[in-house]
């Protein structure tokens, strides 16, 4: 413990570039965790730290103490991890990075049942974009995050287990009149109404903000068939956009699980393009270097089984 301890004090000291910064951190003493740092070049024989500077910057030796440091850590922690995991099978936290629109679609049909058969597993969240539930992984936050994957995922340090595949829709005013035409006469694929791309052409798009998966998505289909929408404007929040649809003012992409928190019976109608770029994974993402406790994959297993065997809808 006393070694898990100095790795703490030692991290600290390099996150913030200053002991007395550090020493407030860790609730410590500013002279006493000079002395630590003191003792521990002494007993490595090199400078971790240039003292010369402020704030305090790694020496190169130190940047690889610094790794060496995180890697140990990650070890010990996987060790607990696994410990607590033999000692007990079911009961525990597992912390559950999810966005908020698929929270608000996804856990209504599957946590129930999964409480019920686990009920001693506690789920903590954490709700955000999948840009930020991708920093709380790299930063120990959270255990997993279902998230779509997107295509810049960092494979290199992260991993991902397919749950399914996706449709994103397009999100269309009902009552604008090519929206009525279309209903005429159009195809029923996975129960909602087949429309062309062309449909853009009629219509402005409201997009989520450049950044987002979603966007990235719907972007890269739309220019394989080479359309160019007419922008009305980006909004992060895509209940908003939907929300602007059910007014008459444009449409949107939204992927399957938004189409089921925002219906808007009679004022938005959610077509099935009639391309087949326009699908994505839903996935469960975790690092590479970290153990994955028997928690997780009970939660991962529970869901891939209630998906798969259509208890729960997207």
């Amino acid at each position: 413990m006393l070694v898990f301890r100095n790795f703490e004090y030692f991290i600290a000291i390099a996150a913030s570039g200053s002991l007395t910064k550090a020493a407030e951190q860790l609730y410590v003493s500013q002279p006493s965790l000079s002395q630590y740092l003191k003792r521990l070049e002494s007993s490595l024989g090199v400078e971790l730290f240039d003292h010369n500077t402020s704030p305090l910057r790694l020496t190169y030796i130190g940047e690889r103490y610094y790794q060496y440091v995180k890697q140990v850590k990650q070890l010990d922690e996987n060790v607990q991890k696994e410990f607590q995991d033999i000692e007990n099978q079911t009961s525990g936290k597992l912390r559950l990075g999810i966005a908020l629109w698929r929270g608000a679609s996804l856990l209504p049909d599957i946590f129930p049942a999964f409480h019920q058969k686990y009920p001693d597993i506690r789920l903590v969240l954490t709700e955000g974009r999948s840009v930020q539930l991708e920093a709380a992984l790299m930063n120990d936050k959270i255990d997993i995050a279902v998230i779509n994957i997107p295509r810049t995922l960092n494979y290199g340090k992260l991993t991902c287990e397919i749950i399914c595949e996706e449709q994103i829709l397009l999100a269309a005013p009902t009552q604008h009149p090519y929206v009525q035409k279309l209903l005429q006469d159009c195809r029923i694929i996975s129960g909602h109404p087949v429309a062309p791309l062309d449909i853009l052409q009629h219509m402005p798009l409201i997009p989520t903000k450049s950044g987002q998966n979603l966007t990235h998505e719907v972007m890269y289909a739309l220019g394989k068939h080479h359309i160019e929408p007419d922008i009305l404007l980006e909004t992060g929040n895509l209940t908003t956009a939907i929300n602007l649809v059910s007014q008459g003012m444009g449409c949107t992409f939204v992927p399957g699980a938004g189409a089921k928190v925002c219906q808007h019976p009679g004022a938005v109608t959610y077509f099935t393009a009639d391309v087949q770029d326009l699908v994505w994974d839903l996935g469960v993402v975790y690092r590479k270097d970290a153990y994955l406790s028997n928690l997780a994959r009970v939660f991962i297993d529970s869901m891939k089984q209630q998906l798969s065997t259509g208890n729960a809808e997207l």
